[in-house]
């Protein structure tokens, strides 16, 4: 992808976000403005591999407000996807943490977008801190991850789903890994909960 193509589908990208702005002014058009919000994250997927590929992505840490930076998020998908019940965690979400925010957003949303598709009637983003780390996490009712992505880890795109491409997962592990603080890599967890739903996790120094 050149730098031509590279703007046009910003420029997509962002049409399409104001598309859904208008839809959701509407307030009788959720589905629509789902798929609406799927296809820009797509086009801002395509464009991060770009960076990544080229070698261009990086990350311009700044101080964030944990509490707001996932109410904000999870109260996004609740206007997307109102049968469901999505709970923000913040009880022991740290007052100030460092991240790129438009990055890390990036990764949390693609992630927030498959815990929608696939619960049964439950996603739980939370934030806390462990081990003197940032822990962001989405959890959700539905099938799990499979056992084979389990088992293999994230070393490229693998799709969860027929119809995922599995590139999601992939950036937001390489943008865990570009958070660094001294010796201490941010990193992306997978796991099942205990009832069988889907647990992901981005920890960041």
């Amino acid at each position: 992808m050149n730098d031509l193509y590279a703007a046009v589908v910003h420029d997509v990208a962002n049409q399409l976000a104001e598309l859904s702005l208008r839809l959701s002014a509407r307030g009788d058009a959720q589905k629509e403005m789902a798929t609406v919000m799927n296809a820009a994250r797509r086009l801002s997927e395509m464009l991060l591999m770009h960076r990544q590929e080229s070698e261009q992505l990086s990350v311009n840490p700044d101080s964030v407000d944990a509490s707001d930076f996932v109410t904000i998020l999870a109260a996004e998908y609740r206007e997307l996807y109102p049968e469901l019940v999505i709970e923000a965690n913040i009880e022991k979400a740290p007052s100030m943490a460092f991240f790129d925010d438009a990055l890390v957003r990036a990764a949390l949303a693609n992630s927030m977008y498959n815990a929608c598709r696939v619960a049964h009637s439950k996603v739980k983003l939370s934030a806390y801190e462990q081990d003197k780390m940032l822990v962001l996490e989405v959890a959700d009712d539905g099938p799990g991850y499979p056992a084979s992505l389990l088992a293999e880890g994230i070393t490229k795109p693998s799709p969860v789903s027929r119809r995922g491409t599995g590139m999601g997962l992939y950036l937001a592990s390489k943008i865990a890994k570009l958070h660094h603080l001294n010796s201490r890599h941010g990193y992306v967890e997978l796991s099942n909960s205990d009832a069988g739903g889907a647990v992901f996790r981005m920890v960041l120094p």
